[in-house]
């Protein structure tokens, strides 16, 4: 209710400069009179159209504001999508016939040439006056253009790299020297321009609607992350452009833009890539800061490509290939190396999905048969000895001795499946005093405090924790 009460109070806030009688003509001049889209109307546009689909009003009105923006890209796929959902919408319809009537310009043929095309008019709202571009189709000349722009294309990417490296010496001097540091935006757009990603930073366009990028996604599955991705970070670059939103407003917008996209993509494995790409832009386009400063390898966050990084809900970075190493040498228990808790279920399945951790998955399977290897009378048999060895307060801790002596003994008669559950299993238990989390296995603690190696009464801490958590796991059918 409160999107919709929203929507009846600001449609006064469009800009009235347009012509009425022809609106979507003068339109396409609008771009030259320095209008900006109401940021925060089109936020709630979006969060209405989110909440009350096919939301028909909503859409007109994102529309107004993509035409008295002059961005017209943008207008033309909103007014598709309001044609879609409402073939006799007017005002649709309207624009898009003038829309084509203005691409539809006389091109002048030049009769001094004739193995040469005519100029190309290149009218757009987004790159200022008109140009004139000669389009040659001689094969030597397009060969030197192509050799041209190579070479080109390779210095800027070449300057870009040294000027990346120069900026961060001097970050790095400034810190030394408590200087203050302005704004980094600009690392990401060098760091950009030196990975050849040039369009992201000298291009910038409104975004695509949701829909358009949905059916982007469809069309091609295998590169679902890197198109929505891709999309986000225009996003970002588009708000850097036209307003002065600080990061925290432009994740809320980036959240209401994921939202957005899962709403218009049709299942559930599409609908896990938005919340991916957020997490990349986050790092790579807002310079999220995290709990870590750099890899369990020592190396800096920011130097981790695309393909490793991943960030858990606990605010640490991770390159992938570390993380996946170390848990796998923990046999695959998901617990955060460097803080010692356990991931949440979301970051666990996050990452057996990630092609760096799937080999994971077949350990995560493991841990849980073991689990559903020890049988009630076992259980019965863990309570017993954590009751004595924590009520056990003297100096010889006979009591103790023998207690662990007949579970041992009581294991040897265990069928092997059941002896290796005990041995190779690692249940979520921390210490009770320290909050430190147990890392060895029941038979481990069992063992080791028969040698001594482990406090007797951490051993009792730790086998009755494992009991509980044994008892209140779902049995399995």
């Amino acid at each position: 209710m409160r999107a919709q009460s929203s929507l009846k109070k600001q449609p006064s806030k469009f800009p009235r400069h347009v012509n009425r009688s022809r609106p979507y003509h003068d339109a396409s001049m609008s771009s030259s009179n320095g209008v900006s889209p109401d940021m925060t109307l089109i936020n709630e546009l979006w969060e209405a159209i989110e909440r009350s689909p096919p939301g028909i009003r909503a859409r007109q009105l994102l529309l107004e504001q993509w035409i008295n923006a002059g961005w017209l890209d943008a207008a033309e796929d909103t007014a598709r999508e309001l044609l879609r959902l409402d073939p006799s919408n007017a005002d649709a319809l309207h624009f898009l016939q003038s829309h084509r009537k203005d691409q539809k310009e006389p091109v002048p043929i030049n009769n001094n040439r004739n193995d040469q095309k005519p100029p190309v008019s290149c009218k757009s709202p987004y790159h200022g006056p008109v140009k004139e571009l000669s389009v040659t189709t001689r094969p030597e000349d397009r060969a030197d253009m192509e050799r041209q722009l190579a070479d080109g294309y390779e210095t800027i990417r070449s300057r870009a790299e040294m000027l990346l490296r120069e900026t961060r010496l001097l970050l790095e001097l400034q810190q030394q020297e408590n200087v203050p540091i302005p704004a980094e935006s600009h690392i990401q757009e060098l760091k950009a321009l030196s990975e050849g990603r040039i369009s992201t930073v000298v291009s910038v366009r409104p975004p695509r609607s949701a829909r358009a990028v949905a059916r982007a996604m469809e069309a091609d599955r295998d590169s679902s992350l890197a198109i929505v991705v891709d999309d986000l970070a225009g996003v970002v670059r588009w708000l850097r452009s036209t307003t002065d939103q600080d990061k925290d407003s432009m994740r809320e917008t980036l959240t209401k833009r994921v939202r957005a996209l899962n709403a218009a993509l049709p299942d559930d494995d599409l609908q896990r890539y938005p919340s991916m790409a957020l997490m990349h832009v986050e790092h790579e386009e807002l310079a999220r800061t995290y709990v870590n400063d750099e890899t369990m390898y020592g190396d800096k966050i920011e130097d981790i490509p695309r393909a490793n990084f991943w960030a858990s809900e606990d605010g640490y970075a991770w390159d992938m290939s570390e993380l996946a190493a170390a848990l796998a040498s923990n046999s695959g228990v998901m617990r955060n190396p460097l803080s010692r808790q356990l991931f949440s279920q979301d970051d666990v399945r996050a990452i057996v999905q990630h092609p760096l951790g799937n080999r994971l998955a077949p350990l995560q399977m493991e841990q849980s048969e073991l689990s559903q290897g020890i049988r009630p009378a076992t259980m019965d048999k863990l309570d017993e000895l954590a009751a004595v060895l924590l009520a056990d307060m003297t100096d010889d801790q006979v009591t103790s001795r023998h207690a662990i002596d007949d579970f041992l003994t009581h294991v040897a008669t265990l069928p092997e499946a059941e002896q290796k559950a005990i041995d190779k299993l690692r249940v979520p238990a921390t210490d009770s005093h320290t909050g430190q989390a147990f890392d060895c296995t029941i038979g481990e603690a069992v063992r080791d405090a028969q040698a001594n190696k482990i406090c007797l009464h951490k051993t009792g801490d730790l086998i009755g924790q494992a009991a509980r958590y044994l008892r209140n796991l779902p049995k399995q059918q």
